[in-house]
């Protein structure tokens, strides 16, 4: 007779039971930071660095009471001013602290923001996409420890960033307090921003999709505050932008106002735990359109597939850019009334050439335009990488299709989006204008002048598509880029900066069209520049391994 020996598993540890869905979250959060160094000593290093010399040229530039309440009349009480800055807190008794946080709070705080989206999709929908959760969750490791580990790993960037700002600003002179203030507001706010992509990526089920969401609603916090800063300040209470500004760092701080951002940010973290727990692993709560049993005609082509693929993500952008250069044209009317109050300023425009006020805000709007429209540019360069290093590039290789007639699709489509990105941007920018000013006429010129400034972002999409043909590890830089071309274009002026630093960026070679006349040479040797970087990519993508650097 058989004896059947039925070994029973061991019994679970009382650690194991009480950890539960979170075994294995601190090992998890040790790797995710090592895994993110190199990007937390990048994020702190640039960060900081932007508020530290923005710090230390604005105490160089306003070193009396006069000084500084000549800048309070030009910005205070001014839309077009208030759109870019924020409600101006401080200036009515304005110090060299309150006109740092109304230089660059604003724009800090997109930038943690941005920081919270990206580094939270890839801390959870990436790796789930990438099938590495997966293999991390076939170890001894809890539902969600993955993910609490990338999280706790975003905040640890996001305090890190906060102390090198804190200390950046004392070391240019700043008083202490105000320091600390903006470091914590500007904790708080990447962390709404981290909880929202948190929840975004419960939602969506690409990585691509949660990074969509999750910056649209970026957006729309940033016209919500805009327009509540203009004409209604209960309004700004429900972007999260204005819960940083409401700290009021070097303007009689409010230390309730953290509380808003802390509690916001931990319930929708609350939020993404609970619908992670009601949906399929991989997949997302919206489930992805039925796709048809047949491709259609139009498919057959390399271009085709890569307008397919970007044709989302820039309808997007064109929604989002077209919104924004709308708001500015509507309030270009009201930069005129700057000319009446501000000699100063009308004098530093005569400067410029005789550029009416009104063309000079235009031309300015136009430069945001061109680098939102780069942005989507890199972003949709990157994507070609994305696309070989998850095999996708593969099955495709594997038929009649050359490397250069692949890559060339994806440079083709994404030059195109570029374009239209920042030709619907203008001539949302005009029709506002157009519709604030009665002048119909500004609807053409302003579009004319977005057509002009379309190489400048080309060519930083350019640098993208040569990096992720010819040295794809490096890929990354392409935002360091974008990063330096937006400092050059926003902050020149504040940080005075010489003539060759500012000849780093591509957008200082555009004619600042309406308010300049237009020049053919630099336009088409930005041309140039952007057509050689393909070139570069298409090489790199010929010679190299795919999916190794």
């Amino acid at each position: 007779m058989t004896t059947v020996t039925t070994i029973a598993p061991p019994p679970a540890s009382s650690t194991t039971r009480a950890r539960g869905s979170w075994h294995g979250t601190g090992r998890l959060f040790r790797l995710a930071l090592r895994l993110d160094r190199t990007r937390i000593v990048m994020w702190t290093i640039g960060t900081a660095a932007l508020v530290g010399v923005s710090a230390t040229s604005i105490d160089g530039l306003y070193t009396t009471d006069a000084e500084r309440l000549a800048y309070a009349q030009i910005t205070r009480d001014n839309a077009a001013m208030i759109i870019q800055a924020g409600p101006g807190y401080g200036l009515d008794r304005p110090t060299n602290g309150a006109i740092l946080m109304n230089e660059v709070a604003v724009w800090t705080f997109v930038l943690v923001a941005i920081l919270g989206i990206m580094a939270t999709a890839r801390a959870t929908r990436l790796d789930e996409e990438t099938a590495r959760a997966e293999l991390v969750r076939s170890a001894p490791v809890g539902r969600h420890a993955g993910a609490a580990a990338g999280v706790l790993s975003v905040l640890v960037t996001l305090l890190v960033v906060g102390i090198a700002v804190a200390f950046a600003c004392v070391g240019a002179g700043f008083g202490v307090v105000g320091a600390v203030a903006f470091g914590i507001s500007l904790v708080g706010v990447g962390m709404v921003f981290a909880a929202i992509t948190a929840v975004a990526a419960q939602v969506a089920s690409t990585t691509r999709g949660t990074r969509g969401l999750a910056l649209s609603v970026l957006g729309a916090a940033f016209v919500v505050r805009a327009v509540g800063d203009v004409s209604a300040p209960w309004f700004s209470w429900l972007s999260p932008i204005h819960w940083g500004q409401a700290v009021r760092a070097y303007a009689d701080e409010r230390w309730a106002a953290p509380v808003v951002s802390a509690a916001v940010a931990l319930g929708g973290l609350a939020v993404a735990l609970r619908w992670a727990d009601h949906r399929d692993f991989g997949a997302g709560l919206l489930p992805p359109r039925p796709a048809r049993a047949t491709a259609s005609r139009w498919l057959t082509s390399p271009i085709a597939l890569a307008a397919r693929l970007h044709r989302g993500p820039t309808i997007g952008w064109v929604v989002g850019v077209a919104v924004l250069g709308a708001f500015y044209g509507v309030v270009a009317d009201q930069a005129e009334e700057m000319l009446a109050d501000n000699p100063e300023l009308a004098d530093f425009l005569a400067g410029l050439g005789g550029a009416s006020i009104t063309d000079a805000f235009l031309a300015t709007g136009l430069l945001v335009v061109g680098l939102l429209a780069a942005g989507c540019g890199v972003s949709a360069a990157l994507r070609m990488r994305a696309e070989e290093s998850a095999g996708r590039a593969d099955p495709l290789l594997a038929a009649p299709v050359s490397r250069t007639t692949w890559a060339g699709g994806h440079q083709l489509v994404v030059l195109a989006a570029v374009v239209t990105v920042t030709v619907a941007g203008a001539f949302a920018q005009g029709l506002g204008a157009a519709v604030s000013m009665g002048d119909a006429r500004q609807v053409g010129r302003v579009t004319v002048a977005g057509l002009v400034m379309a190489p400048a972002p080309a060519v930083l999409t350019g640098f993208a598509f040569a990096l992720a043909g010819a040295a794809p590890r490096r890929a990354a830089l392409a935002w360091a880029a974008l990063v330096l071309a937006a400092s050059m274009g926003l902050l020149a002026e504040v940080l005075g900066l010489p003539g060759w630093a500012r000849d780093l960026s591509p957008f200082q070679h555009v004619p600042a069209m309406p308010a300049a006349p237009f020049r053919l040479a630099p336009v088409l040797g930005l041309i140039v520049v952007a057509a050689a970087c393909c070139l570069a990519g298409l090489a790199g993508v010929r010679r190299r391994d795919l999916a190794v650097g």
